[in-house]
Order: structure tokens, then C-alpha cells, then sequence
């Protein structure tokens, strides 16, 4: 059995649908997700997500990687803003 501190927690990908979850990594490599066994597409296998994943999907809208705090990211539809 692996030693608690040789299981990091990670970012892992699904290989079928690229969701992202939450998921440990054991010393042999395996990559389970915390919570489930498997994916909701119904996929079993996932990749651990490094830092290039995240900055090639484009973590920020904005050139410089930082977000501007005056921006509405609020998608709901029926909302309003008072300006």
C-alpha cells in the first residue's frame, strides 16, 4: 500500500471527452478520480493535466493572462447590470 505522501493530488483530463476533474495520482502512475470511478461520458482513462494544458486552453481572455475585474464573466441570461 502507497504511503499517504506518495499520492499527490492532481488535475487529470479525460482522454474521450477533455473534462477536467480532480483526481490522485499513485506511485505506480494510476490516475484515479476523487469521487468517482469514472468519467460521466463513461470513459475510464485520463491524463494528468500539466501547466502548458492550462495556458494553451486559455486560462484568460486577456493578452497579458490577467483578468479585468470591471468584466461582467456572469453568462445567465436574464440577468442585469446597473451601469
Amino acid at each position: 500500500m502507497a504511503n499517504r505522501d506518495d499520492v499527490s493530488r492532481e488535475l487529470a483530463k479525460c482522454t474521450s471527452c477533455d473534462s477536467i476533474y480532480a483526481a490522485r495520482q499513485w506511485p505506480d502512475g494510476e490516475i484515479q478520480l476523487i469521487g468517482s470511478g469514472s468519467c460521466p461520458c463513461g470513459s475510464t482513462e485520463f491524463v494528468i493535466v500539466d501547466d502548458t494544458d492550462s495556458e494553451q486552453a486559455g486560462g484568460s481572455d486577456e493578452p497579458d493572462g490577467k483578468r479585468d475585474p470591471d468584466r461582467d464573466d456572469d453568462p445567465s441570461p436574464g440577468r442585469t447590470t446597473a451601469e
